[in-house]
């Protein structure tokens, strides 16, 4: 641990003369190694978060199409969380990390602007139930993934990278799912920074200009399974550069600044948020406002109009689109959100899948991008809200979202979450030992409790 801890120093200190892999790879070692109670805690509300979205996720209607696509076989000795079927391993983390994402219920890095549980902590559940890890071993590659994912984006600009066409989380995911795996492999320094080259020699990741479609969430497993492979291939002794984000990812992705934005102290999973909504995440501080209105009195009737300012980079996959083609647009779509929550069901996913008529209501919505909420972001993804209804008239801003790390849900809220994805109880002990996974002695125990069988050696 204090071997770590010095490697990472001494990659500070010397600056230029190690490569942003090394730095990232070091940073990453260290987070999962130094992390304290704190941490591990945060790393199971993590993996209880994101393993409810992936049960959720696994009656999306894109599961249906995505699953006949995915070749399963009769000697893998490995399912997926809440499918029928067998793959081998990094089948089944490719659809675990789509699944993930689908529902827009994952956890965000707003600073970073990725979603770090999607491509980290299936991979990181997976390969250390297949290698026979404790709990505590999981929670702390999870540790590592975000702080790999996380940094990265950081690097490169985070949200500005949306104006360049790129997303984020598909450029740098492979990156977090690479360094958890390297943790569950226990590789040393030089051979997790090899598994992170290996990560990014496939970067890339387009963020869509018309629609999203269900390619944009397809990215997400695509990077979570390269990433175990990575650390495979170096684990393997397969070489590569370990300079790809130096020269070349700069020249490919343009001059974007590093985020400086203020973040929690300590590794980047205490500053990752944990959703309180199904939908994009720009859209939820509109909720938040929309409900402290309604809280205040203002009520929205047929003929109100709804005019949600937001920070100019979330228009890059917000829109108001009243007739969304599918779910994944229906999530994206703050007419389709209003309508929610005019409905009583902004916390349902089931009410974004339903996006035939999701979007229309009595309420006319209109969105556009506000000067003053730029300067803030991306350390708040803040929505301002201003009401017209029947003569009433009311304007709310929010900067602070339910979940964020400013205004964190309780872990009661959180097994409420997970209960309601998982059409189980709260107090249900699977869901429990997710969420103290670090305490668990066996990872892949934890893990059978969502399959349809126990994976064997």
């Amino acid at each position: 641990m204090a071997d770590r801890g010095r490697i990472r120093r001494l990659a500070e200190l010397a600056g230029g003369l190690v490569t942003v892999l090394h730095r990232i790879a070091a940073r990453s070692l260290d987070a999962a190694a130094t992390a304290d109670a704190h941490a591990l805690a945060a790393a199971g509300r993590h993996v209880l978060d994101t393993m409810g979205c992936v049960v959720s996720g696994a009656s999306h209607p894109l599961a249906q199409r995505l699953l006949p696509l995915m070749p399963q076989t009769t000697n893998s000795w490995w399912d997926a969380t809440a499918l029928a079927g067998r793959w081998d391993l990094a089948t089944v983390v490719e659809i675990e990390s789509t699944l993930a994402h689908v529902d827009e219920f994952d956890p965000l890095h707003g600073a970073a602007a990725v979603a770090p549980g999607a491509v980290v902590v299936p991979a990181a559940l997976s390969l250390g139930a297949a290698a026979g890890a404790s709990g505590e071993q999981v929670a702390r590659a999870v540790i590592a993934g975000y702080e790999a994912v996380i940094e990265a984006a950081l690097d490169f600009g985070g949200p500005a990278l949306y104006s360049t066409g790129w997303w984020p989380t598909a450029l740098f995911g492979a990156l977090g799912s690479a360094a958890a795996s390297a943790v569950i492999l226990g590789l040393d320094l030089d051979a997790t920074t090899t598994a992170l080259a290996h990560a990014a020699t496939v970067l890339g990741g387009l963020l869509s200009a018309d629609m999203l479609g269900d390619g944009h969430y397809l990215l997400c497993g695509r990077a979570s399974a390269h990433g175990v492979w990575s650390a495979k291939a170096a684990s393997a002794g397969l070489t590569a550069s370990t300079s790809l984000l130096d020269g070349p990812a700069r020249a490919a992705l343009g001059p974007t600044p590093r985020i400086t934005a203020p973040t929690s102290p300590g590794p980047h999973i205490l500053s990752t948020s944990i959703k309180n909504w199904p939908c994009a995440r720009p859209l939820h501080c509109a909720l938040a406002a929309l409900g402290e209105l309604a809280d205040e009195g203002l009520t929205l009737t047929p003929g109100s109009t709804v005019d949600i300012a937001l920070p100019s980079a979330a228009l890059h996959f917000v829109t108001n689109e009243t007739n969304p083609r599918s779910p994944v647009e229906a999530a994206a779509s703050a007419a389709v959100t209003v309508a929610g929550f005019l409905a009583g069901r902004a916390h349902d996913p089931g009410w974004y899948r339903e996006s035939v008529h999701a979007g229309q209501s009595d309420v006319t919505v209109n969105i556009h991008a506000d000067p003053r909420l730029d300067a803030l972001f991306p350390a708040h993804w803040g929505a301002e809200v201003t009401v017209h209804a029947r003569g009433d008239y009311g304007r709310r801003r929010v900067l602070v979202a339910p979940g964020d790390p400013d205004r964190p849900l309780s872990d009661q809220a959180l097994l409420a979450k997970a209960a309601a994805l998982l059409d189980t109880s709260a107090a249900a002990p699977s869901l429990r030992q997710l969420l103290h996974i670090a305490a668990e002695p066996n990872a892949a125990a934890v893990r059978a409790a969502f399959t349809t069988s126990v994976p064997v050696s």
